[in-house]
């Protein structure tokens, strides 16, 4: 047996025991807290891990398996009991039991007797801070948004590039006057209040009695539409499996995701589709309560896909089930978010996996026919999914500046701290980005090249398959080749911009090294210009299927960091590279498709405080996002 300590959510501090003898009566406090998950060691030996609140107990010896069985009861019992449960005799008992009460697994039965439940279902203050705004505002308003949020206009035709695909519908509101996103709203400062009924979680596993409480207006509106909600989506599962056949024959982590978004492209291309478009409000509630739970799940195989919090990232091409999904979800804390935990209990999250997963009939059965307005809604599932689709594309090719942005501040770090330098402003801009380099070290899930090369692959296997799914001609390259870095050659005034600013900032000493850092701002540059030139493809067949008008102006690649600042701003994050480079050597650089132009800052402007990488690998500065995602 071994134990590993997680970061603790709202464990006791319970009374010392010392010493184990067999009299002592022991039991495992919030037992229903406690799970057991079966799996099987990379030599195939079986393995039984106990997860309880923030810890984790592995038992590798079989033998010792009835013991963690009947620990995970919750019952008490008499210490010498526990020689006789898988027969393992009082010394290893004895031993397991030590070990356990060291770790405040398990406690003394009289003092959990002497502790009262907390708040089992009982009415709890909202979690969330007063809300940004005071009425529901949408991406289709005639006043921009975008600019009021981020004090930079957008051109409508590139939403997409700045907003996923799966959080375009979040501010919008249904027919019950709530926002699609809920409390997880993006952007965060367009939620609004509206009322809620928040208590605390009655529910077995890592959520039961959280600090933090679960949404039960959002539940009690979800029970009211649940057999049209699962008869709607399993139209949207065939129609998925018409477009990645071998899906039938296995479901992968990719594939899940993907399922996921074209759920949710269905409501999102309804509301932002420019032909006979559904107002803001009045979105069947059946359609707003099916993105909810479906962005649950979208938002696990997220973290399976790019998060690493608390084991590895998966593959894309991994297979997955219904339970390892929900075992995967129960032990890595995906039914918590920032706010509040989630509200719908086992018993409709295993319905939902095993109609979207499976096709089987959920518990209630089926209604005859679906509702008239879902019906017609049924109607688009077609160019929904090619929405999703190319929203993934975007996705892919946008985020993959992020990688290449982390690789080129560690390149930099590195350059700098190896030169040699000296000179006060050359050591000044070393410190600088070893502040930086640390920052990414400690707080980034983008902070090692293993993490990025994964995110990479993650971002190919994405590219190549919703490719496939709406051209008939697959891509010639990996997205990874299509925006491969190289230091490209800038027109000579843009060159000698360049030039003159690094050599006047480190001195005229450090020439060589000013060239060696402008050959990586060049490539990193070359390869932002290449993403640039891509999404802008990528996003014209989003806009003609949406039938956007023409962009009036070209996408640039400062316009891509206004989903950081979206995010909002937040002390863990480096700054978003152009900006880094603009505000220390007195530069303004614009990147489109098509040019690069650095020239030198007329005067001196205030520092940049833009938005850069996350802890959690986005490039977004709110801390986590819906949850843990949350980029």
């Amino acid at each position: 047996m071994g134990s590993a300590g997680l970061n603790s959510l709202h464990e006791a501090v319970w009374p010392p025991i010392s010493g184990v003898d067999g009299a002592r009566q022991l039991t495992l406090p919030n037992a229903r807290t406690a799970l057991l998950q079966y799996s099987r060691q990379h030599d195939g030996s079986p393995l039984l891990t106990l997860f309880h609140g923030a810890k984790e107990v592995i038992f590798d010896d079989p033998r010792q398996f009835p013991f963690a069985e009947r620990i995970a009861t919750g019952r008490p019992f008499a210490a010498r009991d526990a020689a006789n449960w898988g027969s393992i005799g009082w010394p290893q008992a004895r031993s397991l039991l030590d070990d356990l009460i060291e770790a405040q697994i398990l406690v003394s039965a009289d003092d959990v007797n002497a502790v009262a439940g907390r708040h089992d279902h009982k009415i709890m203050a909202s979690p969330l801070p007063p809300a940004p705004l005071q009425r529901a505002r949408s991406w289709n308003d005639t006043d921009s948004l975008m600019h009021e949020l981020t004090g930079t206009e957008l051109d409508t035709a590139y939403l997409e590039l700045v907003v996923p695909v799966f959080r375009m519908a979040h501010l919008f509101i249904d027919r019950d006057g709530r926002q699609i996103g809920e409390a997880n709203v993006f952007p965060a400062s367009a939620r609004i209040d509206v009322p809620t009924d928040w208590r605390g979680c009655p529910y077995s596993g890592n959520r039961y009695q959280s600090e933090k409480p679960m949404n039960v207006t959002a539940l009690r509106a979800m029970r009211v539409h649940w057999r049209q909600m699962m008869a709607l989506l399993l139209r949207i599962r065939e129609a998925y499996l018409n477009r990645f056949p071998a899906a039938r024959s296995g479901w992968t982590v990719g594939d899940v995701e993907r399922l996921t978004v074209s759920v949710l492209a269905l409501p999102s291309y309804m509301l932002l589709r420019c032909k006979e478009p559904v107002a803001n409000g009045d979105l069947h509630p059946a359609l707003s309560n099916l993105f909810r739970v479906t962005d649950g799940l979208r938002m696990v195989m997220h973290q399976m896909l790019f998060l690493p919090l608390y084991e590895p990232m998966k593959q894309p091409d991994m297979l997955v089930v219904a339970g390892d999904i929900l075992d995967y979800a129960d032990r890595n804390f995906s039914f918590h978010s920032d706010h509040g935990v989630c509200a719908g209990p086992r018993f409709m999250i295993e319905d939902f996996l095993g109609v979207i997963l499976d096709g089987a009939e959920p518990r209630g059965g089926w209604d005859a026919e679906l509702d008239a307005e879902l019906e017609g809604a049924a109607t688009l599932i077609e160019p929904a999914m090619d929405y999703a689709m190319h929203g993934l594309r975007a996705f892919g090719a946008v985020f993959s500046l992020w990688p290449a942005m982390t690789r080129t501040y560690e390149r930099l770090h590195q350059l700098l701290a190896g030169s040699g330098r000296n000179g006060t402003a050359a050591q000044e801009i070393a410190a600088r980005f070893e502040g930086h380099f640390a920052a990414l070290s400690r707080r980034s899930f983008l902070a090692s090249e293993d993490w990025r090369t994964h995110r990479e692959t993650v971002y190919d296997d994405m590219f190549a398959r919703c490719t496939a799914a709406v051209s008939p001609v697959a891509p010639v390259e990996k997205l990874s080749a299509q925006i491969a870095a190289q230091a490209i050659a800038l027109d000579e005034e843009s060159g000698q911009a360049l030039h003159d600013a690094l050599v006047a900032r480190f001195g005229a000493e450090h020439e060589n090294l000013a060239g060696e850092f402008s050959e990586l701002v060049r490539e990193f540059l070359g390869k932002g210009q290449k993403i640039v030139a891509l999404a802008e493809a990528i996003q014209a067949q989003t806009a003609a299927l949406l039938h956007r008008p023409q962009p009036g102006q070209r996408l640039t690649l400062q316009n891509l960091n206004l989903h950081n600042v979206l995010m909002g701003e937040d002390v863990r994050t480096v700054p978003f590279l152009l900006d880094e480079i603009a505000d220390l050597f007195g530069v303004i650089i614009h990147v489109d498709a098509d040019t690069i132009e650095i020239r030198k800052r007329p005067s001196v402007a205030a520092k940049s405080h833009s938005a850069g990488v996350t802890s959690d690998g986005y490039p977004c500065a709110l801390g986590t996002c819906e949850k843990k995602e949350t980029v």
